[in-house]
């Protein structure tokens, strides 16, 4: 069954080599109750641990079976205990949390076994052992005899073929002692039996076999007796019962059953862990969420090219179909909830008037009266279309400045050579913390105002080309050519051009008569109006066809009238914006919204940030410095409160537990308890956010939290749990099974 040959195992300790055992010869087979006896040193258990596979050696050669084992891995001798060894301990070696039901049970749960199979066979092997009464005590409180006895026990339900015992009766008392060797002797008649003993005159009567170990050699090897020797041949189970019998892999079930009990069965020990995951999950929050705070303090500082008032709570919306607004689009938009209010004519949100005078200037946005809902501070409101409510910061006007602006007339323009005359009729205070970076004040202006600031918007905001004789011309700013300019002398459908355009035809035929067509396009539409040329100006007769006296600044524009002007530029309202209650919990208005057929676009996710590039350099590896920190105190810290359960898993292992098995067990423990810990970070937050608690350090913490920050928070701290409990599982296989219990003894 077991043959070594020149077999040596030698120590190191602080560049010693000791010698354990030296050239050993021997061979074991079923049936066989050995003794192996000598003084303390002579190298007795540690033959006993190269036979069981415990230790490793370095010289010579075992075989098992007839097959080498010299090149085995730690992997290797976990499978030949598995299949070969039960185990009996001198220091019992028992999990003394579990009962002892559950001691017998965990040899069956590492085996491969069902739960009904278990159910069945714990019961009779403890009732074989005598501790039927004793099935539910926890093996702490046993006495030695006892202990002894769960631990044969545990070798019986393991019923391999060959069962090891390192001084089974040396702790205990002589009536004790005696009980056990009868046990022992009773397994050995289909069993290689191998005990290490200091008393050989307890087993004289039984063994049939007496080696003598002394400086780690043997000495002497007698066979006692014959009696109760049974060939090998007649009684070894065969390699095809072995791989049914132990060729099981450990079940899923089994694992997630050990994980769970070892999470709780020491109670300090969890409650410390769980402490431990406690302050990691929210040290890992509080890092995250500076990292969050940081990054909206950044944000708020940006930056946006295109839209002049910014504010986090403003969302910009257009048609999906890309039609106008109307007035049913709006009213259904208002009853959505969450929303605050409506901005309908959103494009003046960002078209800036300027307010100047020889001792002010002063930026404004146009607003419908509608949309006033201040109090004055100061004259009465608008009653005719060219008045207004002028909105500032307080603190940019006192009482004389106020004073000054009411009644008073500016000339505002709208676009390069379009302005009108607005009278300042009231003065309000506007609210100076709406997140604008440049957005300073407001002319509220009646209806029919807006809209004419709102159609010279669309012009200034419109591509214009026209088509002359097939041939398309652009307007460029800045010149006259092409520009289109309404004129109340033009009809509708007609135009008045420059004599350039004549070029554009036959020597003897000209543009009067002839068909153009306008164009305007922008991002919300393209429209075009065919127009007859009335007249063709020229310097002579420029004033007179269009009322206007200054030829040079307007030689190339094109006159037409005020309905074919609106027909380009006042198309109704393409654009709007809606201000949301709460900028945190914008999602679900915008996911109704879009439902609702509208592209949307919140502004606080359209910023550019002057210093996020530069700080987030720094600001990610420094985060990620912090965490990897944090790992190392936790891991260190829970590597200390485990050292109680390394004991636990050095016994898997020399019970032939596999070491990827191994770590199971212990990521079950592990991610159990975290699960636990964020539980109650999660309790910790719904109960301040419902205001059942006033915790300020929660509340700061998750101010700037949303579901998927939850969720990262719950991935990186649940990762950190993972690689904590493969870290702490390399350390217990770097040494032997007996090498790392005997470390933690």
């Amino acid at each position: 069954m077991i043959q070594l040959k020149n077999v040596s195992k030698y120590y190191y300790s602080k560049g010693m080599i000791a010698s354990g055992i030296s050239k050993v010869n021997l061979a074991f087979e079923i049936g066989e109750f050995v003794v192996i006896t000598g003084e303390s040193g002579s190298g007795k258990t540690t033959l006993l641990n190269v036979i069981s596979g415990l230790d490793s050696y370095e010289e010579g050669e075992m075989y098992i079976d007839g097959k080498e084992t010299s090149h085995y891995r730690a992997s290797d001798f976990e499978d030949y205990r598995k299949r070969y060894i039960g185990n009996i301990f001198q220091h019992f070696n028992l999990v003394n949390s579990y009962t002892v039901y559950q001691n017998v049970e965990l040899i069956l749960l590492i085996n491969g076994y069902s739960k009904e199979e278990i159910k069945r066979r714990v019961p009779e092997i403890i009732e074989k052992v005598g501790l039927t009464s004793h099935s539910s005590t926890k093996v702490s409180k046993l006495s030695g005899g006892q202990k002894q006895r769960v631990a044969i026990a545990r070798a019986l339900a393991k019923d391999t073929d060959i069962i090891v015992a390192d001084e089974p009766t040396g702790n205990l008392d002589s009536v004790s002692a005696e009980g056990i060797v009868e046990l022992l002797s009773e397994i050995a008649h289909d069993k290689l039996v191998i005990v290490v003993t200091h008393n050989y005159d307890q087993f004289a009567r039984y063994v049939t076999r007496k080696i003598k170990m002394h400086d780690g050699k043997v000495v002497e090897d007698v066979r006692v007796r014959e009696e109760g020797c049974v060939p090998a041949a007649a009684v070894m189970r065969s390699e095809d019962d072995r791989e049914e019998h132990y060729g099981k892999s450990m079940r899923v079930s089994s694992k997630l059953r050990l994980g769970v009990r070892n999470t709780f069965n020491i109670m300090p020990k969890f409650l410390l862990m769980l402490a431990v995951f406690v302050f990691v999950v929210f040290a890992v929050t509080s890092q995250y969420t500076a990292f969050l705070n940081q990054e909206e303090q950044e944000d708020s500082l940006g930056y946006n090219d295109y839209f002049y008032n910014y504010s986090e709570d403003r969302v910009v919306l257009k048609k999906t179909d890309g039609s106008a607004f109307m007035e049913d689009d709006i009213n259904a938009i208002g009853n959505v909830a969450g929303v605050r209010s409506i901005a309908v004519n959103d494009i003046l949100l960002d078209t800036p008037l300027y307010i100047e005078s020889d001792d002010m200037y002063y930026e404004a946005y146009p607003r419908s009266i509608g949309e006033f809902d201040g109090n004055l501070v100061s004259g009465r409101m608008p009653e005719a279309d060219n008045e207004v409510i002028f909105a500032a910061v307080k603190d940019d006007f006192d009482a004389e400045m106020i004073k000054a602006l009411i009644d008073r007339t500016f000339r505002i323009d709208l676009g390069e050579d379009v302005a009108v005359d607005l009278t300042i009729t009231g003065f309000a205070y506007r609210d100076a913390g709406d997140g604008a970076f440049s957005y300073t004040g407001e002319l509220y202006a009646t209806d029919d105002m807006i809209n004419t600031i709102l159609t010279e918007t669309y012009s200034t905001g419109s591509t214009v080309t026209t088509t002359v004789n097939g041939k398309v011309q652009q307007y460029m700013e800045g010149n006259a050519f092409y520009r289109l300019v309404p004129n109340s002398r033009v009809e509708e459908g007609h135009a008045l051009v420059a004599e350039e355009l004549d070029n554009f035809y036959g020597e003897n035929d000209g543009a009067k008569g002839k068909t153009i067509t306008v164009t305007a396009e922008n991002m919300f539409y393209t429209q075009s109006v065919d127009l007859t040329v009335d007249e063709v100006y020229t310097s002579r007769n420029f004033e007179s066809i269009t009322g206007v006296s200054d030829y040079e600044s307007n030689n190339g524009t094109v006159y037409v009238s005020q309905k074919d002007y609106d027909r380009l530029f006042n198309r109704g309202n393409y654009q709007a914006s809606v201000y949301v209650r709460d900028a945190d919990e914008m999602e679900p208005v915008l996911d109704a919204l879009e439902t609702m057929g509208y592209t949307t676009l919140p502004l606080k996710d359209t910023l550019i940030s002057m210093f996020s590039d530069m700080t987030s350099i720094v600001r990610v590896p420094v985060t990620v410095v912090l965490i990897v920190a944090l790992f190392f105190i936790a891991y260190f810290v829970i590597r200390l409160i485990l050292r109680s359960r390394a004991s636990y898993f050095s016994i898997l292992r020399m019970l032939g537990l596999a070491r990827k098995n191994i770590r199971r067990i212990l990521d079950v423990e592990m991610l159990l308890t975290f699960n636990i810990a964020y539980a109650i970070f999660i309790a910790c937050v719904a109960l301040v956010k419902t205001g059942t608690v006033d915790v300020e350090y929660i509340t700061a913490l998750v101010e700037y939290m949303h579901v998927k920050d939850y969720v990262i928070l719950y991935a990186v701290t649940a990762i950190m749990a993972y690689l904590i409990s493969g870290k702490f599982a390399r350390t217990l296989f770097r040494k032997t099974a007996m090498g790392a219990y005997r470390e933690e003894e």
